[in-house]
């Protein structure tokens, strides 16, 4: 974006109506502003000195329906954040939401003055329409270059260091909910796919889940092992780092046709889901029938039956050490497939 046009026009329309006038992106990231006529409230001062809306700020301004709205929706004060009352316009080209201009109202914005800020909104667009449009042809070309650099392609890690991507190492590849990172990333210190991101290692705790998290590297050209480290470390919920994995670490490497290695009886086994489930719980309680009995809220007898039942089916000696092995690494196998 040509950031001195969209400034220009803030700057212009601030003067010709005396009022302080900031534009935001779609997600209430400041993008301009201009200088301030009276005392700062609340709000304008966390957006500008955090480069974003808080949290609380986010659900009152999206709660009068701005993310919607085609006409300048007038916000009233909120005064449990000395928050002003304000008037937003939403910035549109060809029905694309791009930004809101924002206007204090310690007056209210109308006739004159609400032609103006209109029509400021309008030139407001076109310039971020050129910003859209140039930010989608290079998220295309991050994202074949992220594609290519989980590949393996050492001119992907060649082309990344050129252009000074990623600046800040160590890095992670991160998969599963990574779309987050777009609004809490700078630019050029993150690549951002549909299900995978590479990003600087600190970056990742601003994630919630589920995502998994590969090893820390400084060198590009080791992207692919970080890469197939995080699928490894995939949940189902939360945020997972495959430096927390413990027995999980050596599962990942084994090949996808491992689970159809197992023996025949144990594989039976996993297809009942009761028997498995009472099997996993016993393994992961080290064999503890007292333990397992409580989790499982089962009688002891009832317990016993079971895990006769599955050393039937299984063909195993739960006794047996090695037999205990080969279960807890086919119930492991079993949900990673």
């Amino acid at each position: 974006m040509s950031e001195d046009a969209l400034q220009e026009i803030v700057d212009a329309l601030s003067v010709r109506l005396g009022r302080p006038v900031l534009v935001d992106d779609v997600e209430l990231r400041p993008l301009a502003y201009s200088s301030q006529f009276g005392e700062l409230d609340t709000l304008r001062t966390a957006s500008i000195l955090g480069r974003a809306a808080p949290d609380w700020a986010r659900e009152v301004l999206f709660g009068h329906g701005i993310r919607g709205a085609t006409e300048p929706v007038h916000i009233p004060p909120h005064a449990a954040n000395e928050m002003e009352a304000r008037l937003c316009i939403p910035i549109l080209r060809a029905n694309r939401r791009l930004g809101y201009l924002w206007l204090l109202e310690d007056r209210p914005v109308e006739g004159e003055d609400l032609d103006l800020a209109r029509t400021s909104a309008a030139e407001a667009a076109e310039v971020l329409q050129t910003e859209a449009d140039t930010q989608l042809d290079r998220r295309h070309r991050e994202q074949e270059l992220l594609t290519a650099l989980l590949a393996g392609q050492a001119d992907a890690s060649a082309t990344l260091d050129q252009e000074r991507y990623l600046p800040q190492r160590p890095v992670v590849v991160c998969v599963g909910a990574v779309e987050e990172l777009r609004t809490r990333t700078p630019a050029k210190h993150a690549l951002i796919g549909e299900h995978a991101a590479i990003v600087a290692s600190h970056h990742a705790d601003a994630l919630t889940g589920p995502v998994g998290v590969g090893d820390a590297i400084t060198d590009l050209r080791d992207a692919p092992r970080s890469h197939r480290r995080a699928l490894a470390a995939l949940g189902d919920d939360g945020v997972t780092r495959w430096d927390e994995l413990r027995a999980q670490r050596l599962l990942s490497a084994l090949p996808p046709t491992a689970l159809g290695d197992l023996p025949a009886g144990v594989r039976s086994l996993l297809e009942h889901e009761q028997l498995a489930l009472t099997l996993e719980t016993y393994l992961d309680h080290a064999g503890d029938v007292k333990q397992t009995a409580a989790e499982l809220w089962l009688h002891r007898t009832s317990l016993y039956y079971r895990l006769r039942r599955i050393e039937e089916i299984a063909g195993v000696d739960l006794s047996r050490g090695e037999d205990r092995l080969l279960c807890h690494v086919a119930l492991r196998l079993a949900k990673r497939s």
